[in-house]
């Protein structure tokens, strides 16, 4: 005769309630990564497309915390990696980018003022994405800037002022870095 017997988890159920918060945080990053990526609007002579996937990184970091934003970004592009139907392009050109999205959260938080923070991760997010692209391409940086993000940059403002519509009068506006430090 066979006994049952009552499986025990190394953790708590206080600490399984206290995480529960953070692991829905990072579960909506990763799908609102999945849905940016998913409204996407091809340009002409870039392989680069247009998606809201800025705008969610940009806008994450205030809402859930620099690491769950960066935690939901790893996780969508882990699932990416696997296989799993969810990234606007393949990782070759946009991989640089991609990359920077898990970054770009973390520098944001060291930035005082939001739309400065806005400004620095939106540089991260270039920076990266034109190391990558030229790279990739074999183009000098010039010729990358040119293609990945010159015709980006009027939809990137828009996507910035848009979070900072948002978050700017949030409680926490003077002390917004709260919010990351998490």
């Amino acid at each position: 005769m066979m006994r049952a017997t009552s499986l025990s988890l190394p953790i708590s159920r206080e600490q399984v309630s206290a995480a529960a918060p953070s692991l829905l945080s990072i579960t909506a990053v990763a799908g609102a990564m999945a849905l940016g990526a998913w409204a996407r609007f091809p340009l002409p002579h870039t392989p680069v497309p247009v998606t809201m996937q800025t705008f969610v990184v940009l806008l994450a970091p205030f809402l859930v915390g620099r690491w769950n934003a960066a935690m939901g970004v790893g996780i969508y592009l882990a699932l990416g990696l696997a296989g799993a139907p969810l990234l606007a392009v393949s990782f070759g050109p946009t991989f640089g980018f991609l990359l920077a999205f898990i970054a770009a959260p973390y520098v944001m938080s060291f930035v005082r003022h939001p739309a400065a923070a806005l400004a620095a991760g939106t540089l991260v997010i270039y920076t990266m994405g034109i190391a990558w692209f030229a790279l990739w391409s074999g183009a000098g940086v010039w010729a990358a800037f040119l293609m990945a993000v010159a015709p980006f940059i009027p939809g990137d403002i828009a996507k910035a002022a848009g979070v900072y519509l948002l978050v700017r009068n949030r409680p926490e506006a003077d002390e917004w870095t709260s919010a990351f430090r998490e």
